[in-house]
């Protein structure tokens, strides 16, 4: 079963406040006279699914393009956690995390309109961020915009997953995933020395 967890980029697309929109221009069409259709794109590297690299919350950190392929590419366990905004490390005890493997977080996040910002997005407690890179899990994903509240600038998740070297998959599309252990493969486009890249997101399984 192939499960394709990437949200759509279109204008609707809605971004982090402040961050650049996602636009579509066509420079060239064949309804024009044109010999072949041409588009170009603006948007923020973090709109829709994406991954953070280390350069995201690090200054002179590693960028996206230096991102761990196998890590990328390998085993992942979904895992819904119903708490309404903050996740914490009592939510995830005992939810089937596997050291050397991915956790995607199913929250209601999913459930937001693609052309929706919710200010109130669900995200880890630094502890729970701590504890998951203590259990030596080595990539996580969630369904809303940022792994920290949408109100925060200090980014202490984003910093605590740093500190165990944990990738950062960001603005999953969950819904209709069952929980389980899948096979993922997270593709960021190859931007040298990027903060993020938009990714193409599936998962492999049962």
């Amino acid at each position: 079963m192939l499960y394709d967890i990437t949200r759509p980029l279109s204008a609707r697309t809605a971004v982090y406040p402040g961050d650049t929109p996602v636009s579509l221009t066509a420079v060239m069409q064949m309804r024009d006279g044109d010999y072949c259709n041409v588009s170009s794109i603006t948007m923020s590297v973090h709109a829709g699914t994406h991954i953070d690299a280390p350069r995201h919350y690090a200054d002179g950190a590693p960028g996206v393009d230096a991102l761990d392929l196998g890590i990328l590419t390998g085993p992942a366990r979904v895992v819904t956690v119903n708490a309404p905004e903050r996740i914490t490390r009592d939510d995830l005890a005992g939810l089937g995390t596997i050291a050397g493997a991915g956790l995607l977080v199913h929250t209601r996040g999913s459930d937001t309109p693609d052309d929706v910002f919710d200010p109130g997005l669900a995200h880890f407690t630094p502890a729970a961020a701590e504890w998951l890179g203590e259990q030596g899990v080595r990539l996580v994903g969630i369904d809303t915009p940022s792994v920290d509240a949408a109100a925060g600038v200090e980014l202490p998740a984003h910093k605590a997953f740093l500190k165990y070297g944990v990738i950062i998959v960001e603005n999953l599309l969950l819904g209709g995933v069952p929980d389980g252990l899948y096979r993922l493969i997270a593709l960021p486009l190859k931007i040298v020395g990027c903060d993020a890249a938009p990714a193409r997101c599936i998962l492999l399984g049962p």
